[in-house]
């Protein structure tokens, strides 16, 4: 697989996950920030946008698993350590 086909999948499960996220979210500098994320999708900046998601909990409930294993797919594909906290974080989500 090329670096091209990598970027695509990753994009595919952040954007899985940013589908999961609930209306009324709560953004902030030190959380996530919905604005941050779609400009880091838009760049390409696809670690940047992965760790804007995973931010969402410094201000928000847990999001569901499912939230979670899409970060994981994305961690994996990149070949990032993020996958073993998601992992974590996802078996203390409902």
């Amino acid at each position: 697989m090329d670096k091209y086909e990598k970027w695509k999948l990753i994009e595919v499960e952040l954007m899985a996950a940013y589908a999961l996220l609930p209306k009324g979210i709560i953004e902030s500098g030190d959380g996530y920030c919905e604005e941050d994320f779609l400009t880091y999708i838009e760049h390409n900046e696809l670690l940047m946008a992965m760790e804007e998601l995973d931010g969402v909990i410094v201000d928000n409930v847990i999001p569901p698993k499912q939230f979670w294993t899409h970060l994981i797919r994305a961690a994996n594909i990149m070949g990032h350590g993020h996958a073993d906290r998601y992992k974590s974080i996802r078996s203390a989500a409902t």
